[in-house]
């Protein structure tokens, strides 16, 4: 029997990267978008725990939680958990701006945070990679910052990189990966 776990997401184009992601395990994920509340803090694993914590209160079920955001070397741990705030604030002008003359040189983190009634654990994955001052004409609005950050070993934007290609090797896929040998992926192949 397949293991029910609640992603709580409402983005949709992060849904899929992870169902993608956990597809050989034998688990039933299942989008759900909880609305939850963001506490303002720089401390992302504080962010997902939190958020995690929130979810599990409402629906009493094995939750999982992304937190991921983007990082400017060149800033001491910024935007980091302000990523969706700063964008919103300045968009790709602004941040342009804001590393015009500097190092460019940025790195996605993501943290999965997995809840049920024993267990609270988080999983991180990082990707570095520069961002770019010519924005990709090909923008998802879930991933704005896709289309101007170039992942290590890539020419091209993310936003441009077909989905399962990104999987092979994103921020996200690597914290899962952490996941699924917490789970025992190995064992549970369906």
């Amino acid at each position: 029997m397949k293991r029910k776990i609640y992603f709580i997401t409402g983005n949709k184009s992060k849904f899929k990267e992870a169902k993608i992601l956990l597809g050989n395990l034998n688990i039933d994920l299942v989008q759900k978008d909880l609305g939850l509340n963001e506490i303002k803090t720089l401390d992302q694993e504080t962010v997902v725990l939190e958020k995690a914590r929130q979810a599990f209160k409402k629906l009493k079920k094995p939750v999982l939680v992304d937190d991921t955001a983007i990082y400017f070397e060149n800033y001491r741990n910024f935007p980091g958990t302000y990523t969706k705030t700063l964008f919103q604030s300045i968009g790709f002008e602004g941040v342009e701006r804001l590393l015009k003359g500097v190092n460019k040189k940025a790195y996605f983190k993501t943290l999965i945070c997995y809840k049920d009634n024993n267990v609270t654990k988080v999983f991180s994955g990082t990707w570095k990679g520069k961002i770019v001052n010519q924005i990709s004409k090909m923008f998802n609005p879930d991933w704005q910052y896709n289309s101007v950050f170039i992942p290590a070993g890539f020419k091209k934007p993310l936003s441009e990189i077909p989905l399962e290609e990104r999987a092979k090797n994103s921020h996200r896929k690597k914290a899962l990966d952490s996941l699924k040998k917490y789970f025992g992926g190995e064992n549970e192949r369906s």
